[in-house]
């Protein structure tokens, strides 16, 4: 009962956040701006953005595949894009659940054998990040309150990593197969292309735009939006998402209005060809609507313990 009033609260808060964010983002936002924004699309960089986007969700699948060890590259994509189409369509994210029990329905396991390759996936994502995020203090214009929270969540990165590390290789058990995946070296590799590959997405997305942002620049601006994106909150992170990026191109003098109008592009660009690709996953894994409330209710709970 305690759980689902949380679950409700934190929808709530979601619920009103998103809007709130969303209208800070797109304020000063005109037509003629976005009109002139859309025009002037180099839809050669759409084109490229769009495989970049695959690219990294094919990485991801790659990394999945390793920490499994039995399943096969396409199980664990198509598991990947499923999640994620519920996640663009649903809020706080109950796709994972849904990956989790796709990926332990194709290769006939139980759960407790998904889960801990799932907690090394954050765990890898979380080290590349905080990578980032450091570089992106050393090259970039970054503001004090930013700069507070990059340290923030680079501290709570490394206490969960130095953690993991230490009782996993104390106890046998869930934390030692946490702590086997996150010390798997190709996967924490391919982790690293799959941010890659993301960034590089971003930076096709600014050149179709025509933006006056170099590559670091966009990489800079990427890493922000990720940040801004971490906690779970309304449908495809609709409003928080264009917010973060118009805050990371204020890093860079972009005009207000351009800075929306970009926004909205790059949420555009990146969410249709991810909606596509994850809606045929779904199909192709018979994923139904009654079976997907099936398990972001009771599934999910039995994931989040």
């Amino acid at each position: 009962m305690k759980r689902l009033a949380v679950r409700v609260l934190v929808a709530l808060v979601a619920s009103v956040a998103a809007p709130l964010a969303l209208r800070f983002a797109l304020r000063g936002l005109d037509w003629p701006t976005l009109q002139a924004q859309i025009h002037r699309l180099d839809w050669r960089w759409l084109g490229l953005a769009a495989l970049f986007d695959v690219a990294s969700y094919a990485a991801q699948g790659l990394r999945w595949q390793l920490l499994l060890g039995g399943a096969n590259l396409w199980q664990t994509t198509r598991a990947i894009y499923a999640g994620l189409f519920v996640n663009e369509m649903v809020p706080l994210r109950p796709g994972e659940a849904v990956r989790a029990w796709l990926a332990a329905r194709d290769l006939n396991v139980g759960l407790l054998t998904i889960v801990p390759t799932m907690v090394s996936e954050r765990l890898m994502d979380g080290f590349w990040l905080v990578l980032a995020l450091l570089a992106a203090i050393a090259v970039a214009p970054l503001p004090a309150d930013l700069i507070r929270v990059i340290w923030i969540v680079a501290v709570v990165v490394c206490i969960a990593l130095v953690a993991t590390l230490y009782l996993g290789g104390r106890e046998r058990g869930f934390l030692m197969k946490v702590r086997s995946g996150l010390l798997h070296p190709t996967a924490l590799f391919v982790s690293g292309a799959f941010l890659l590959a993301q960034g590089l997405a971003f930076w096709s997305v600014v050149r179709a735009s025509q933006l006056s942002l170099g590559l670091l620049a966009a990489f800079v601006v990427m890493v922000v939006v990720r940040v801004g994106t971490m906690i779970p909150g309304a449908p495809a992170n609709l409003g928080t998402h264009q917010f973060a990026t118009v805050v990371g191109l204020s890093l860079y003098g972009i005009p207000q209005a351009q800075a929306a109008a970009f926004s909205l592009v790059i949420f555009t660009a990146l969410t249709v060809p991810l909606l596509l690709l994850g809606l045929c996953a779904c199909l192709s894994a018979g994923l139904s609507w009654s079976r997907f409330r099936q398990l972001v209710s009771p599934a999910a709970d039995g994931v989040a313990k």
